[in-house]
């Protein structure tokens, strides 16, 4: 499946191929205990990923730079900000983990480094090795030192199609060239409270760093 056939097929289980946009659907009453208010805008049909006030999947993936696993069910007194990439992208995950690397930055200088966890897990790991996601992190200007950042790399590509793909609602195809490969797939950013539950899922390529910056604070400053 080639990147257009994808990006169209996205319609059927309810991902608009439009970049930027907010959200997934809205519903009336969220199934777990949120901050914020509804969203004002929502994609067509229902999202395969998690949105407004749903739970967010648990799973426990190896971050080779620090050389330990991260088990999300055991973050629960910090928010999360959750996407996927993967590192040698030449386009969407370029200006998308600039964006969260941008959040990051926005958090420590507002003191509230300790209260977030991000979290950048890649569907290659066939190529994202410790030392690609070093030069990555270099590249998009994450702060590593600041100890609340963890690149997420799946052992193989099952793991990856296993988290990614089936627990995230995220669908990517890899697309062989030749000698190499490429990925087609969305984006999609997740803020989750300390419950678990999904406050915002922000859709596109180039989500706005002071909106995602704003809620985090928000839902920091509820639970204070």
């Amino acid at each position: 499946m080639n990147r257009r056939d994808l990006l169209a097929s996205s319609a059927v289980v309810g991902l608009a191929p439009v970049a930027g946009c907010l959200t997934g659907l809205v519903e009336d009453e969220p199934s777990g205990e949120v901050v914020l208010d509804p969203p004002e805008e929502s994609t067509q049909g229902e999202p395969s990923y998690p949105t407004y006030g749903e739970s967010f999947p648990t799973f426990e993936l190896s971050d080779p730079l620090l050389e330990t696993s991260v088990d999300v069910d055991g973050i629960d007194e910090e928010c999360l900000v959750c996407t996927t990439f993967f590192a040698t992208c030449p386009a969407e995950c370029v200006p998308l983990m600039h964006a969260i690397s941008t959040v990051q930055a926005n958090s420590l200088e507002s003191g509230l480094g300790d209260d977030v966890r991000f979290l950048a897990i890649t569907f290659d790991p066939e190529r994202d090795t410790a030392d690609e996601l070093s030069d990555h992190a270099e590249m998009v200007d994450v702060d590593l030192e600041a100890g609340n950042w963890h690149y997420l790399r799946p052992e193989d590509d099952d793991e990856a199609k296993a988290v990614v793909e089936d627990e995230l609602g995220i669908p990517f195809e890899r697309e062989e060239l030749g000698d190499d490969y490429d990925f087609a797939h969305i984006t999609v950013t997740f803020l989750v409270n300390p419950d678990g539950y999904v406050e915002r899922s922000y859709r596109g390529e180039n989500p706005s760093t002071e909106q995602i910056t704003d809620d985090l604070e928000t839902v920091i400053d509820d639970r204070e």
